[in-house]
């Protein structure tokens, strides 16, 4: 089990009805101290809420009004989860992919220009029933005998 299946299934651990899932739930918080926070601050919330009283700490008030005055809403930033050095490389992967290809953008050959190809020439014609309108194709006329010039006798 890893930490995403833990939380995902948790509410089912809470709820008690399987004991395979508890088992496996048990073996995964033995291994891991963030899952295993998780379910004791979790039980220590529920614990707390079946009291019916919650009292903060001491001098919480007086924080919590500070704070209020200076306007210090804005959290601390959440630290990466991607190694710098890991960042770094993948930056590094990422110029070297976007040099490649511009490097193959200018080395590409000019277009050549395509060679005309013949026109196909469609007749609109009206006919009862579906599809109302039928397109025939009109054959190319026939090449041009060439004649002969006059001093080519």
């Amino acid at each position: 089990m890893n930490c995403r299946e833990f939380r995902h299934r948790f509410s089912d651990y809470r709820d008690g009805h399987d004991p395979e899932l508890a088992a496996r739930m048990d073996d995964h918080m033995e291994t891991c101290p963030r899952c295993a926070a998780f379910e004791r601050a979790v039980r220590e919330g529920v614990a707390v809420l079946r009291v019916g009283r919650l009292e903060p700490s001491p001098g919480f008030m007086e924080r919590l009004a500070q704070r209020i005055r200076l306007a210090d809403l804005v959290a601390e930033p959440l630290p990466p989860r991607v190694s710098p050095w890991v960042a770094t490389i993948a930056a590094g992967f990422l110029l070297a992919l976007v040099g490649l290809s511009l490097k193959e953008w200018t080395v590409l050959p000019p277009p050549v220009a395509a060679e005309v190809q013949p026109m196909v020439i469609a007749q609109p014609k009206l006919e009862p029933g579906i599809p109302f309108v039928v397109f025939t194709r009109i054959p190319p006329p026939p090449p041009k005998a060439r004649q002969p010039s006059a001093g080519s006798r």
